[in-house]
């Protein structure tokens, strides 16, 4: 059985095309390659039959562009002004009617001409749930199957006028307003205006008699703002998912029970795994460093509890999802720290170097999940001006960083002012979603007025954390295209891990604990917790779910760290790796889930991607075996905010073929 084409447009009749290029010369074509169809192979179809149809008359075409997503406003309007249009004295459009109305109003001083009509994929297809494509603006098409856009100057009455096409102007609008409702425009006037600036005048030809009932103008204006609002908000893209962290958002960070066994990875940070520095039998204390960091993008290993090294040997890894190699070290209780854990009184005296090299010995690393070694980030090659904490944790259910700003603001200003020391940076933001209205309170109590810190508040909105995002959001300085943020003289720095700095350097604590938000569906024990890095998952699932591990990853599905990013775990015997922002419990559903189908490019990962990027490539190239030619849509910008993946109306897995195409195009690049 095959699936139903759901393309939102057709080429207009042969005749009506052929009377179009009668009264025109030297036209430049854009084409959408269209939605909502099967997604096999990249075509110009429509284009070609649109040659065939005119024959000689196709030498009046001076230049054809296939644009993804015409509708998308933010994205095509990039591509369409880096057109070389100069020599074209009018532009046709091969879409349904939101694609004529964008290129329409964008190329207002040319003539647009409608070369397709929109198709009705339903009998009620001008209800309020009815419109096309995936515009993030004002425009609509009802598809209503005959394109009256040639007639209006690409501006469409059937959605935008109370009266409608078939009864023409009302003649009843005052100073340009409607006369049913004086806050809307006049569509008719916007009509008659557009067309006056073209030298054409409007004529009424023969139109299909239908019928128009539709919403009233209130509610339609009233979904069309709302959706407008939530997808622009901020930066383009992204999702606005349940936040579901109501459970733990008023918890206090508590300390969770030490585990009885210790099982501590020795890769828990980007770069290459630590060497194991204890040997079996070994007593270690508290803190003490088991291992060493092998090379600058690496970083030590430290005991979470004291006691005895029992085994040094391979467990799954929570993020890798294979085997990796881990120290068992079983607890005495005895507590004993490792008596080289010292405060350093006089920080503000040291040198960067100094610093730098008790924050690389303390094995800190990110702690926003990305866990890269924190001293190789502080010692950029670059300038750096700016600094941002980000404090948005804009996962669902996670309220670690949140509970951090909350309990101690002291302490992140003073792991400011350390982290800045060593930059040199001039300013600094503290970037805060503005679901966390407790943590922005708190952080202004304790603001020096007079200091570079500056506290932002901003939209909820995932993935707002994420850094390039940050970035723009914040500075509107976009990292280049495979740069980084210190190409545009920025660090960002999880809270979490500015706390992390301030215990090191301060306290002289190394990294052995963590701050992670527990939470899901049937816990008995929700909260915020310490917990000590290596505590294993069934030490976590018995205490805050009063459930053994027997059978639990049969009826639950655990996930490390946010919902929407976190890893499923496959094994109760991983443990908790620096990287750990959270454990969220969900009962799986009682169906299966729905089966992987074909990409019908609906556009909705192109729509939430925040890096502007085409994810429909991934998988198309993905599924064809050719990894390589996923390059040219940037699969390497992607930052695996798992937006696309989200929303995929065919449930495709794009993630795993994001991550095996940027391996392809990191091997080819080291080749």
């Amino acid at each position: 059985m095959s699936l139903v084409d759901y393309t939102k447009f057709r080429l207009k009749p042969a005749e009506e095309i052929r009377g179009t290029f009668k009264q025109i010369n030297r036209i430049f074509i854009l084409s959408c390659a269209k939605c909502y169809k099967i997604f096999e192979e990249e075509n110009e179809e429509e284009y070609t039959h649109l040659l065939d149809i005119l024959g000689e008359d196709h030498k009046k075409i001076v230049g054809h562009a296939m644009i993804d997503f015409l509708c998308n406003n933010f994205l095509s309007e990039k591509r369409i002004l880096n057109l070389d249009l100069s020599n074209c004295a009018s532009v046709g459009v091969i879409s349904c009617g939101l694609g004529v109305q964008f290129v329409a109003k964008l190329l207002e001083g040319k003539p647009v001409y409608t070369l397709a009509d929109s198709v009705q994929q339903s009998g009620n297809s001008t209800t309020e749930i009815g419109y096309h494509g995936i515009s993030l603006e004002e425009e609509k098409c009802a598809g209503c199957s005959q394109c009256y856009l040639n007639l209006t100057g690409g501006i469409c009455p059937i959605t935008n006028c109370a009266k409608g096409l078939l009864n023409g102007p009302c003649g009843g609008a005052t100073d340009g307003k409607c006369e049913v409702n004086s806050s809307f425009d006049c569509a008719w006037v916007k009509i008659h205006e557009r067309l006056k600036k073209r030298g054409e005048k409007f004529t009424l030809e023969s139109v299909q008699i239908r019928d128009y009932s539709r919403p009233s103008l209130k509610l339609k204006s009233d979904l069309s703002l709302q959706n407008q609002t939530l997808r622009g908000e901020g930066f383009y893209g992204g999702l606005h998912p349940l936040e579901k962290k109501g459970k733990t958002a008023d918890k206090k960070i508590e300390s969770f029970p030490e585990p009885k066994i210790a099982v501590i990875f020795l890769s828990q940070h980007a770069g290459r795994r630590a060497e194991p520095s204890v040997r079996l039998g070994d007593k270690v204390k508290v803190g003490q460093k088991i291992g060493e960091a092998d090379g600058f993008i690496s970083s030590p290993i430290h005991s979470s509890i004291s006691g005895k090294v029992i085994s040094i040997e391979e467990r799954i890894h929570p993020a890798f999802q294979r085997k990796d190699l881990a120290i068992i070290i079983e607890n005495d209780g005895g507590n004993k720290f490792d008596p080289l854990i010292q405060p350093y009184k006089d920080f503000e005296n040291l040198p960067k170097e100094t610093l730098l090299e008790i924050i690389r010995e303390r094995g800190i690393v990110g702690l926003g999940g990305a866990m890269f070694p924190t001293h190789v980030k502080l010692s950029p090659p670059k300038k750096i001006d700016t600094l941002i904490v980000n404090g948005c944790e804009c996962e669902p259910y996670l309220n670690g960083d949140n509970r951090i700003m909350i309990q101690h603001p002291k302490e992140i200003f003073v792991g400011i002012r350390i982290i800045q020391g060593i930059l040199g940076a001039e300013r600094v933001f503290v970037a805060v979603e503005d679901n966390k209205l407790e943590a922005i309170t708190t952080l202004n109590k304790f603001l020096d007025k007079s200091s570079s810190v500056e506290i932002v508040s901003l939209k909820t909105k995932y993935p707002q954390g994420a850094e390039k995002v940050l970035i723009k959001r914040i500075l509107d300085r976009e990292v280049p295209s495979k740069g980084l943020p210190l190409d545009v003289g920025v660090v960002v720095s999880n809270v979490g891990t500015v706390f992390a700095i301030y215990q090191a350097v301060v306290e002289g604590i190394p990294l052995f604990q963590r701050v992670i938000t527990v939470s899901g569906e049937n816990l008995a024990r929700p909260g915020n917790y310490w917990v000590k890095i290596g505590t294993p998952f069934k030490d976590i699932i018995e205490y805050c779910f009063d459930k053994k591990g027997g059978g639990f990853l049969e009826e639950y599905e655990l996930k490390m760290g946010g919902p929407i990013m976190g890893i499923s775990q496959t094994s109760l015997d991983s443990s908790v790796i620096k990287g750990t922002t959270g454990f969220i419990v969900l009962r799986k559903p009682p169906v299966k889930v729905s089966e992987e189908r074909d990409c019908i490019k609906c556009g909705r990962c192109v729509e939430v991607c925040p890096m502007q990027l085409y994810p429909l490539y991934y998988s198309l190239y993905g599924r064809k075996g050719e990894p390589g030619k996923a390059i040219k849509y940037n699969v390497e910008d992607c930052m695996e905010c798992r937006c696309c993946e989200s929303v995929c109306s065919s449930k495709i897995s794009l993630l795993s073929f994001i991550k095996q195409e940027k391996e392809y195009a990191c091997s080819s690049n080291k080749a």
